[in-house]
């Protein structure tokens, strides 16, 4: 799991210290950079990387979908892998979705500091360090949410501006956030005023096209990135 060494880095105004992993476990979803580099999957999160460094000024990327289970995680976690290969960018993925929290099951582990506590806490020490996991690759970070610290807790979103706006600062090529799902929920409205570029994940043979078409008319036109179809996993 989660070894205790940590590293500074003051960029601006944002202060990151990374926790490593010592060998992080297999998960529960799919991750072809893992477990298999030549797979046609991993090829398809290199073609959405080449696309994605061809945007003009997208540093914070917002990934969700109409609603639960059509695989918004799974494309954010393999799209954050594919943007830190090589290292040649510093990618950092972010967990919103406060109300239903995968990433850490997802990769195998649980965050040593939620990240809904470390919101709350920039709220009133807005100095303090946010206190990241390196996982897979040094230049990956990834700021979790702990399941068991929830309790109910809705996203806040005097917080998700302030952390989002204080990221923005850290020396992060990119940062990949997986959302709350589009329908039923105001936070990826929320959550899309922050951000640069909003992309909408659709299952195939799961997503109808109503369904498509409803959470695309809740995504502002200027933020709509585009698309992703992920089969059913």
């Amino acid at each position: 799991m989660a070894s205790g060494s940590g590293s500074g880095r003051v960029v601006g105004r944002a202060q990151v210290v990374a926790t490593h992993m010592d060998a992080p476990a297999k998960g529960l979803y799919p991750l072809p950079f893992v477990e298999d580099l030549d797979s046609p999957m991993a090829a398809s999160f290199r073609v959405l990387r080449y696309r994605l460094r061809e945007a003009d000024e997208l540093q914070v990327l917002a990934v969700t979908s109409p609603g639960p289970g059509e695989g918004k995680t799974t494309c954010a976690i393999n799209l954050a892998m594919a943007l830190a290969e090589h290292g040649r960018d510093r990618v950092l993925l972010v967990e919103a979705n406060v109300r239903s929290p995968k990433i850490g099951v997802a990769l195998g582990f649980m965050p040593p500091l939620c990240f809904t506590r470390q919101m709350s806490q920039h709220l009133d020490e807005p100095s303090a360090p946010w206190r990241v996991v390196a996982a897979f690759y040094d230049n990956l970070h990834v700021l979790p949410v702990d399941p068991s610290q929830l309790q109910g807790k809705l996203l806040s979103p005097p917080a998700i501006k302030v952390a989002i706006e204080q990221l923005r600062q850290a020396d992060y090529k990119y940062i990949v956030v997986d959302c709350p799902p589009v329908l039923g929920s105001a936070d990826v409205n929320v959550i899309e005023d922050l951000v640069d570029e909003v992309l909408l994940v659709a299952k195939v043979g799961g997503t109808t096209r109503e369904q498509l078409l409803a959470a695309a008319d809740h995504i502002a036109p200027a933020e709509f990135l585009g698309t992703v179809l992920m089969h059913a996993l």
